[in-house]
């Protein structure tokens, strides 16, 4: 599975980056407007961070027409290069600017994807993510990681090379169940990493490592052991 922080706060993603093994990170609309007054600055960190650690960068167009979404692509496309995905609306305009930005070689997301049938539709089209708010089908009386399954399914039934690439989190549960079905990637906060490694048992046998450790040997380390 292919873990993306989803967050455009670059010292975030840097720390997350110290302690975990991550694919790269995702951003939106709504993410970036966190980040308001630093957006052209960051742009360029954003590449070199990618560049220097191999990882992928998510961004999604903000036009509204299929063609102009492609120009978006493209201009995103030459300045990130093979780092870049483009995130393209699950909408009637994204599914025709999929087939326009895969002609150009670009590689994409279709987003906001709520719907196994959205994400067939997009995969048929060429995507090569379609990325699922688990929560989002949740609110609407659907079961996310039900419907995350039946994509999976659909794309090896119709042998298509797509991605499932999970969003809209509220548990680590939901990786966890997310991770059993055959979902191949997930977009989190730097918060949920912090939880999917997170157990109180590890902490109380820590705990008790260290009490015995202590008692035992007092301040000394285990490299003290280690002869010159």
């Amino acid at each position: 599975m292919e873990f993306y922080v989803d967050i455009a706060d670059l010292e975030s993603i840097k720390k997350v980056a110290e302690y975990y093994p991550i694919d790269g990170f995702t951003t939106n609309p709504k993410i970036l407007t966190k980040e308001a007054g630093k957006v052209e600055g960051l742009i360029p960190q954003y590449r070199k961070f990618a560049e220097e650690n191999d990882v992928k960068v998510f961004f999604q167009v903000t036009a509204e027409k299929a063609e102009n979404m492609l120009e978006q692509a493209k201009k995103l496309k030459a300045y990130y290069g093979k780092y870049l995905v483009v995130k393209l609306p699950a909408v009637k305009e994204g599914y025709k600017a999929v087939r326009l930005c895969k002609a150009e070689g670009i590689c994409v997301c279709v987003t906001v994807v709520h719907s196994m049938t959205q994400a067939l539709l997009a995969a048929k089209a060429g995507a090569d993510f379609v990325a699922p708010y688990i929560s989002h089908i949740d609110n609407i009386g659907a079961d996310g990681v039900t419907a995350v399954e039946e994509m999976v399914m659909a794309f090896e039934n119709g042998g298509y090379p797509c991605k499932v690439l999970g969003a809209s989190f509220r548990t680590a549960d939901q990786i966890r169940r997310l991770a059993t079905v055959g979902c191949q990637a997930v977009t989190i906060t730097p918060e949920m990493f912090d939880l999917l490694i997170g157990h109180a048992s590890t902490d109380a046998s820590m705990e008790g490592f260290r009490k015995a450790w202590k008692e035992t040997f007092g301040e000394k380390q285990i490299s003290d052991f280690v002869p010159e």
